[in-house]
């Protein structure tokens, strides 16, 4: 159910871009000057205010009613886009589309950093996330199909508006019965014995110590994120996820404008790099957990990326530039996950990790602000600078991944040899490099 939910999320924040070519743009006059970017990076803004205040609220109210809460929210505003005639309204509605989604992500990452131990949940995270991502793959298909919508002779037979109404609606009709397929935190679940409940908390807290859910104060939680670690893994997001909004965000555009598709094709051919990247990622992160290293599965796929970028930006060919496409859609959102299971396995406490992940999370909707702007109708069809800055930036991720990496091999070798018993003040905890 996580996957679903969170697969709706990614499709009701940028089915935008499938709307913008299908007439939303001519209709609602985005083209002219950065509408359509302020539309874009509205979104954010909410978003990186209400993460880590939800992750305070969730495991004190509970998962399920919680999120089933904003899951009905934000399709109900989704909803409202289909019935816009401004692009002022439009902007609204995008603003509150980020405040109610602000917590699904971060939630979802804690449940599962609380279910599953060190080299458990990179894989788990990885399905998680790439599970939902088959929404990325189809929505273009599927908001192409919705645009062909047409009823009456007035506003409903622009098809654009279509993609927003009935996946609105789709979206709260999942709010509404969230609350009874979502899962709950370990001692709150209702189908475990108290022994099971012991074991589930146990289990995770051989390495992440404590088995007494503890609910930290606004100060705990402010102290716990003057960890600098905690800082440079929101870096590594803020990459990860600026690079991904920015393809999710204008590979429509690009497959229309910079390769010179219809639009049509433009929405199919939206699909299959995503297909690509969630079996790719998939495999990755297996083999992550598998040999217990992070490092070199993590900088192999920022490496990917950059490669795909660059193919797309100076190889002439179209079908060469759409292999690239393949190739850094799978290394952009394969770092996604496999970047917030980094975090959490840093992480020794439990009470802290919903802070982290929900810090980083935040730090990356600033990324979604970059990845809204960096890639400007001006500089269409080779938007060169765009390419450059998400270049540059996976440049900066493999180098951060590498120096904090060492950092920690360094760390587990002084505990190893005594001479730092208490790493993250936890006896017996080893970092996961």
């Amino acid at each position: 159910m996580l996957c679903v939910v969170f697969g709706l999320s990614l499709l009701d924040r940028t089915n935008i871009s499938s709307a913008y070519i299908a007439g939303l743009a001519e209709d609602l006059r985005l083209h002219i000057g950065s509408r359509y970017n302020i539309a874009l990076l509205i979104f954010f803004v909410p978003y990186a205010l209400f993460e880590i205040p939800s992750n305070m609220v969730i495991r004190r109210l509970g998962a399920r009613y919680w999120l089933g809460f904003l899951i009905t929210a934000w399709g109900l505003c989704v909803l409202g886009m289909g019935f816009v005639h401004s692009w002022q309204v439009l902007t609204v509605l995008r603003a509150l589309l980020g405040l109610f989604e602000a917590g699904l992500f971060p939630g979802a990452i804690y449940i599962i950093g609380s279910w599953y131990r060190q080299y458990e949940t990179a894989k788990r995270v990885s399905t998680f996330y790439m599970a939902s991502l088959l929404s990325s793959g189809f929505g273009p298909i599927f908001a192409y199909a919705l645009s062909l919508i047409k009823v009456g002779d007035g506003m409903y037979r622009r098809g654009w508006r279509w993609i927003f109404i009935i996946e609105g609606i789709a979206t709260a009709v999942a709010g509404l019965v969230a609350p009874f397929f979502l899962i709950e935190f370990p001692e709150k679940v209702k189908f475990l014995t108290p022994r099971q409940k012991h074991i589930a908390t146990t289990r995770v807290s051989l390495e992440k110590t404590g088995t007494d859910i503890e609910h930290p104060t606004v100060k705990q939680s402010l102290k716990m994120l003057m960890d600098w670690k905690i800082g440079v893994y929101s870096i590594q997001y803020f990459v990860a996820a600026s690079s991904v909004y920015s393809l999710a965000f204008f590979q429509p555009i690009i497959l229309r404008q910079g390769m010179g598709f219809s639009y049509a094709l433009s929405q199919i051919l939206s699909s299959p790099p995503y297909m690509f990247a969630i079996i790719a990622s998939l495999g990755f992160a297996w083999l992550s957990d598998k040999i217990k290293l992070r490092w070199p599965v993590l900088i192999s796929q920022s490496v990917i990326a950059i490669v795909g970028l660059l193919i797309i930006l100076y190889t002439k060919p179209p079908g060469v530039r759409y292999f690239g496409l393949f190739l850094a859609t799978f290394g952009t959102q394969a770092n996604v996950p496999g970047t917030l299971a980094y975090g959490q396995n840093q992480t020794a406490k439990i009470q802290k990790r919903g802070v982290v992940s929900a810090a980083m999370i935040s730090v990356g909707a600033a990324g979604g602000i970059t990845g809204s702007t960096i890639f400007q109708s001006k500089d269409a069809p080779l938007d060169l600078p765009g390419m450059w800055a998400t270049i540059s930036m996976q440049m900066l991720y493999s180098l951060l991944t590498f120096g904090m990496s060492m950092h920690f091999k360094r760390q587990n070798r002084l505990a190893d040899e005594g001479k730092r018993p208490y790493l993250e003040g936890v006896e017996g905890f080893r970092y996961a490099p």
